[in-house]
């Protein structure tokens, strides 16, 4: 006989400490779509275009800018190289590291198309924070209490600890492009050496952007790693929002530590069966304010949380 598994038991497997679920997979999904609309783009320039010569081109038109038909149809093979990354980086800028001016926290600020989520993350760990202070016992008072949410976010603090967080973020993900572009410049070069068709070049370069099965058209990064750069960008999402989770609650623990309360924090994990040993160990350990501030995310992907505490 199966053995059935109640809705309470269900609820236990997927419990997410920091409620952030939902966040983290609307992050992953559209860096995952801004790289397949890379890939996209670049199998209508180098395939379906032949911007390079290497057949008779057909033409078709794509949300992005691919290249039109023999754009690099040069003589020398570094010529259609150097003018490809030209044009690759053009749509990486585009698509991937989207600067404009945004509305946030009452302040116009550059932004790139990450911030929305981060800026969220760090919302509901503040909402968080005042929470659990409350629930764990100490005497703060209420958010509203403190003129709500917007008030919170208006304090510069706050607006300093964002803009750390966002300069972060944008940093880690211009790392990613770069290594592509790098890893994309490599695979290229070889590719017009050997005198690759435009299907298969157009599908190593595509690997290089979402391909788990590098290895299998040998290719490999500086340091023999395969991971293809969409998979790193959706770790990079869901390790971004816990951290500005976790660092939103770590401020209004230090912002109330300022007023006089000795918060201590202790390590909560998810508690179901894909928490790794590392986090597992540290279950209900308990630190100063000074100590966990650093360990969350304490690898990508966590789900960890640090929690008010008062001891006795």
């Amino acid at each position: 006989m199966c053995e059935v598994t109640t809705y309470t038991e269900t609820q236990r497997r997927n419990y997410d400490p920091t409620r952030t679920t939902a966040l983290r997979n609307a992050f992953a999904t559209e860096a995952k779509n801004r790289f397949l609309e890379l890939a996209k783009v670049i199998v209508t320039s180098v395939y379906k275009n032949d911007c390079f010569g290497l057949r008779k081109p057909t033409l078709q038109v794509h949300q992005m800018t691919p290249v039109n038909p023999l754009r690099f149809d040069f003589i020398r093979d570094k010529d259609k190289l150097t003018e490809f990354m030209k044009w690759l980086q053009q749509q990486v800028d585009a698509g991937i590291l989207t600067v404009k001016e945004l509305e946030q926290v009452g302040v116009g600020v550059e932004a790139v198309w990450t911030n929305k989520y981060l800026f969220d993350s760090y919302k509901r760990g503040l909402i968080r924070a005042r929470y659990e202070l409350l629930s764990a016992g100490y005497k703060v008072p209420r958010l509203e209490e403190s003129g709500g949410i917007e008030a919170l976010l208006g304090l510069p603090v706050h607006i300093n600890m964002l803009g750390l967080i966002y300069t972060r973020a944008y940093s880690d993900l211009q790392g990613i492009t770069n290594a592509m572009d790098a890893m994309i410049s490599r695979i290229l070069a070889q590719g017009l050496a050997d005198g690759d068709g435009p299907a298969l070049l157009a599908r190593k370069l595509v690997a290089a952007i979402k391909e788990a099965n590098l290895g299998e058209l040998g290719l490999v990064d500086t340091l023999g790693r395969t991971i293809p750069a969409m998979r790193r960008a959706e770790i990079l999402a869901r390790t971004e929002v816990i951290r500005a989770h976790h660092m939103a609650m770590m401020q209004e623990y230090r912002n109330w530590g300022v007023l006089g309360l000795k918060v201590k924090a202790e390590w909560k994990t998810a508690g179901d069966d894909r928490v790794c040993q590392k986090c597992a160990d540290l279950e209900g350990n308990i630190y100063t304010l000074d100590e966990i501030e650093g360990m969350i995310p304490y690898h990508p992907q966590c789900r960890c949380i640090a929690l008010p505490i008062i001891l006795d």
